[in-house]
């Protein structure tokens, strides 16, 4: 059960492309002493009884390093069915998705949290700017989420991953402090952030619609 009125959700697999422990840090970091939540539907490998024990393990070690604390994580592991998820999206405690992703191709997660009406904090860049973003009332386009800022530098040597992630390639480093800041923002200021994310929602549900896509 959650006891905090306010949750995080993040959904991702914890391999270094997400940046889950950046975010896990940053959470921590500012909500150290208040009863807010962050919910992290996660795994490495798989559904497994041993790849839960795995992330159970990894995520008690993170959080020894990070101190004391009245927040809370919760740790969601294994195999939901589409309803679970959904469920998981409209709790109704949970308020907004957040995500510290070096870089997406897409971001289905993401892009199923804007279809729930979740405000989102996320890194400003990369392949999900193209679903949080719509016109506005002059048709110009506006980003409708907490936008993390973010430096693009080379991928480090240990990620590299060949013919996947060259040493070449670039991807985002957010700001640490800028996330803090989105993070609170969308707290604070959350009717703000939910009046977007129904408009992106809406938007989303006809830009996306089923035929467009398969006429493209």
């Amino acid at each position: 059960p959650l006891d905090s009125d306010f949750n995080f959700l993040t959904v991702n697999q914890w391999g270094p492309r997400k940046n889950i422990e950046f975010l896990i840090n940053a959470f921590v970091q500012e909500y150290r002493d208040e009863n807010v939540g962050l919910v992290i539907k996660t795994n490495i490998v798989n559904d497994s009884i041993v790849d839960r024990s795995t992330v159970e393990d990894r995520l008690k070690r993170l959080l020894d390093t990070l101190g004391e604390r009245k927040c809370k994580i919760h740790l969601v592991h294994g195999r939901l069915s589409d309803a679970q998820m959904a469920g998981l999206y409209r709790h109704e405690k949970i308020k907004a998705f957040a995500t510290a992703t070096h870089g997406e191709g897409f971001g289905f997660p993401i892009f199923e949290a804007v279809q729930a009406e979740l405000p989102v904090v996320a890194t400003d860049w990369s392949g999900h700017l193209d679903f949080l973003t719509m016109p506005d009332e002059q048709g110009k386009p506006k980003k409708m989420f907490g936008k993390v800022e973010a430096d693009l530098k080379l991928i480090e040597p240990a990620h590299v991953w060949p013919g996947v992630m060259e040493a070449q390639a670039a991807w985002a480093y957010p700001s640490l402090t800028n996330l803090r800041a989105r993070l609170r923002e969308v707290q604070k200021d959350y009717p703000r952030f939910k009046s977007w994310a129904k408009k992106l929602a809406s938007y989303n549900v006809q830009r996306f619609e089923k035929q467009k896509l398969y006429d493209k």
